[in-house]
């Protein structure tokens, strides 16, 4: 009797998976609370947006603040002032140095410093980069510098290694004092 009755729920089962595969299911309407929900999470979500959009666009207007002050600071100190690698080979130049050499910004980088130098003094030179790139200290010495018109200047040279994390090659700052006219 048991197993007749198992047979006629599973053929009961049976007939009810067919029913409810035969007919499409229908679409699950919304319900207006559900809609409500979702329009003031967008609505926050809108504000967070605009708000972030507006740090964004403080932090950018500071980022070229801080730009500009570099800019005036580097390229039109009064000072020549020059960034060089662990070689010696230009990778920045200011204006001021630009101007003392007598040759455009564009043609002095990727150049070595030391065909500036006058040539007994460019082991002094030398030993001055390794100096400065072996410490984090300051480092001078007195040189001759010649420029295009081979004019000799008489120069103190302070350099002090640059850290930039964000730059894999190591490089130094160096500043040129003209001694000529003292």
């Amino acid at each position: 009797m048991k197993r007749i009755k198992d047979q006629i729920e599973k053929s009961g089962d049976k007939k009810m998976k067919k029913k409810s595969e035969a007919k499409p299911a229908e679409p699950a309407v919304p319900k207006l609370e559900d809609v409500q929900k979702l329009v003031h999470l967008l609505q926050v979500h809108q504000v967070e947006l605009e708000h972030q959009n507006q740090e964004l666009r403080i932090a950018h207007a500071e980022l070229e603040a801080s730009r500009n002050k570099y800019v005036n600071l580097f390229d039109f100190s009064p000072i020549p002032y020059f960034t060089l690698n662990q070689d010696g080979v230009i990778k920045e130049v200011n204006l001021s140095a630009s101007k003392m050499l007598g040759i455009e910004r564009k043609k002095i980088i990727g150049k070595r410093f030391s065909t500036y130098i006058m040539l007994g003094e460019r082991d002094i030179f030398n030993s001055c980069i390794k100096n400065i790139f072996n410490s984090t200290e300051k480092h001078s010495c007195k040189l001759n510098v010649i420029n295009k018109e081979k004019r000799e200047f008489s120069v103190l040279l302070e350099g002090l290694q640059l850290e930039n994390p964000l730059e894999p090659e190591i490089n130094c700052q160096i500043a040129l004092i003209d001694l000529t006219k003292y």
